[in-house]
C-alpha cells in the first residue's frame, strides 16, 4: 500500500457543518458528529464554508437551507460544480416535495427534514463517507461514558442519560470493563448493607437500563450477565 493510502486509512472524513443555529450546531451537530468519527468543523454561514475551504479540504459538507448570506441550494449548487466527489446533505427546515427536489437538483446527495434523529443523520454521512472516502477511517465508534458519568453514549451518538443506581452500576462495570463483575461487588454499590438488599432488584436495574438504550439508541448495550458470578461489560 502507497503512502497516500496509508495516510488516508488513518484520518477520519473531513466534514464542514453549514448551520446558523449557534447552539443546535455547536452543542448538537459538532460534537454528536465528532463522537460518531467524523473531523466537524462548524460553521454559521456560506461565507465561513468557503474560507475554510481555502484552507483545508473537506470530504463531506451538512449543509442547512437557511443561511443568512446565501441559501443552501446556491451552495450545494456552487460545491457540486467545484467537486463532483464532495459528499453533501441538506439538513434543514425547508420540507416540502418542491424544496426536496430543490435540493436533489442542486446536487446533493442526501436531503433531510427537520426534525431529523441524530442517528439518521450520522448513518447518512456514514453511508455517503464509505463511498466518497473509501480509504478513511470511519470505523464505529464504541459505547462509552461521558466526562461525569452520567450518561451513556452509543455508537451512533444518542446520549442515554442514567439515574443515580444506573450509574453507579455502570461505574463499578465500566472500571474492570471486560472483566466479569461480581453481582456482590454491585451490590455494594447500591446498598451499605449487601444481605438487606434483594438480587432481583439488580438483575431489573440492568435489565431497565438495557431496555432503555435499546429503546432510544436502538443498539444493544453491551453488558452480560455471567452465570455464577454476576455481569460483565464489553465495550
Amino acid at each position: 500500500m502507497n503512502s497516500a493510502v496509508l495516510q488516508a486509512a488513518n484520518e477520519l472524513p473531513r466534514l464542514a457543518v453549514v448551520e446558523d443555529d449557534r447552539e443546535f450546531r455547536e452543542d448538537v451537530l459538532v460534537p454528536v458528529l465528532t463522537r460518531a468519527g467524523f473531523e466537524a468543523d462548524g460553521m454559521a454561514s456560506a461565507f465561513e464554508l468557503y474560507r475554510a475551504m481555502t484552507a483545508r479540504r473537506y470530504d463531506l459538507v451538512l449543509l442547512d437551507a437557511g443561511l443568512p448570506d446565501e441559501d443552501g441550494f446556491s451552495i450545494a449548487a456552487h460545491l457540486r460544480g467545484l467537486s463532483p466527489a464532495l459528499g453533501i446533505v441538506m439538513l434543514t427546515g425547508y420540507a416540502s416535495g418542491d424544496d426536496r427536489m430543490r435540493g436533489l437538483h442542486a446536487g446533493v446527495d442526501a436531503y433531510l427534514s427537520k426534525p431529523a434523529s441524530m442517528e439518521l443523520v450520522v448513518t447518512t454521512l456514514r453511508n455517503l463517507a464509505r463511498r466518497v472516502v473509501p480509504d478513511a477511517n470511519i470505523a464505529r465508534s464504541k459505547w462509552r461514558l461521558d466526562q461525569g458519568g452520567w450518561r451513556i453514549l452509543s455508537p451512533g451518538g444518542v446520549e442515554v442519560t442514567m439515574t443515580l443506581a444506573e450509574r453507579q452500576v455502570m461505574k463499578v462495570l465500566a472500571e474492570s470493563c471486560g472483566i466479569p463483575v461480581k453481582r456482590e461487588a454491585l451490590i455494594a454499590s447500591l446498598a451499605e448493607n449487601v444481605h438487606d438488599f434483594d438480587p432481583h432488584r439488580l438483575e431489573m436495574l440492568i435489565h431497565r437500563l438495557r431496555k432503555k438504550c435499546l429503546k432510544l439508541a436502538r443498539e444493544d448495550l453491551p453488558v452480560r450477565a455471567v452465570r455464577g458470578i454476576g455481569y460483565v461489560l464489553t465495550w
